[in-house]
């Protein structure tokens, strides 16, 4: 058993990893080729996938015994949920606390207790746009404070149960203590696109402002495809969360939600900060996108109907 397992994730490896060939050429995993070990838990064949693509990567050695993995993968217009592996593990925030920071603001605006001045769009397209550190502590301080942001998502968001904001960006952008979770993110990008949350036809526009991401950029996601996301980097965590919007054969919009993130804590301490942070973070930021190409496939031919275009 343990012989067919290391040769089935020795094919996924070869398959996805190649950068020469489009990953939509592979062939489809069915529920019959996962291993017997991943099929009492899975949600799907694309959990599954998932779970042998991350387990390939460790034993290739791009991904450490030290990190830990979360991700949740759901389709809004069939309000199904694909992928959930570890989603209610909290996690180092990093920049993606910046997503519940902007909700905080806008439950502040509708409240009549802030207002959307020209400072305060601009400070917010920064934040979002450009993950502006300073531009993030501007809005900490214009609500209160940390423990009071906290306390404002607590009070009117309860569902968040993983995220806790306790700290500024503090300088050098090295923060630690604020945590989120897939599963509250997943809830945020539900919410956000019913019109659910304070303002969010506005939070949308901010959010699908041009942006780096490891969800889209440098995948073989169709350039049609519109993407509302922000990111997560800081020397411990490799994040991404956010929607993506395709038109299926028949030209009605998709939207599905990828979140992904990739957190080692021993990355945190000082002994491991002499290490190259540019490498680190790039091998994990192209395992994001490789399973978020595999996510986009499987979502458009098998839900859809879709066909994918075979270069």
């Amino acid at each position: 058993m343990r012989g067919r397992i290391e040769k089935l994730c020795t094919f996924l490896i070869c398959c996805s990893i190649g950068f020469s060939l489009p990953i939509f050429t592979l062939p489809a995993v069915t529920y019959r080729n996962i291993p017997k070990k991943f099929q009492s838990t899975i949600d799907s064949t694309l959990e599954a996938t998932f779970e042998v693509y991350i387990k390939g990567q460790r034993s290739r050695r791009r991904l450490a015994t030290t990190d830990r993995t979360t991700f949740v993968v759901y389709d809004i217009s069939k309000n199904k949920k694909l992928v959930s592996i570890n989603e209610d593990r909290p996690m180092m925030a990093a920049s993606i606390v910046k997503n519940f920071i902007m909700l905080a603001y806008f439950h502040e605006v509708k409240h009549g207790r802030q207002h959307h001045t020209a400072l305060n769009r601009s400070h917010l397209q920064r934040m979002i746009q450009r993950s502006s550190n300073p531009s993030t502590n501007y809005f900490i301080r214009l609500l209160g404070g940390p423990r009071k942001v906290d306390r404002l998502l607590k009070a009117n968001y309860p569902y968040f149960k993983q995220t806790r904001i306790v700290e500024y960006i503090p300088a050098g952008g090295r923060t630690y203590r604020n945590m989120t979770s897939a599963h509250d993110l997943n809830r945020f990008f539900v919410q956000l696109w019913k019109g659910s949350l304070p303002y969010s036809s506005k939070m949308k526009h901010y959010l699908g402002l041009p942006n780096g991401d490891y969800i889209y950029k440098k995948t073989y996601i169709p350039s049609s495809v519109k993407v509302y996301n922000k990111t997560g980097t800081v020397y411990g965590l490799v994040g991404d969360a956010g929607v993506l919007v395709f038109r299926d054969p028949r030209g009605r919009q998709r939207p599905y939600i990828f979140i992904g993130m990739i957190q080692d804590k021993s990355k945190t301490s000082r002994k491991n900060r002499w290490q190259s942070f540019g490498a680190w973070k790039d091998r994990r930021a192209n395992i994001l996108r490789r399973l978020s190409e595999k996510a986009y496939g499987y979502i458009y031919v098998n839900h859809y109907g879709g066909k994918l275009n075979r270069r």
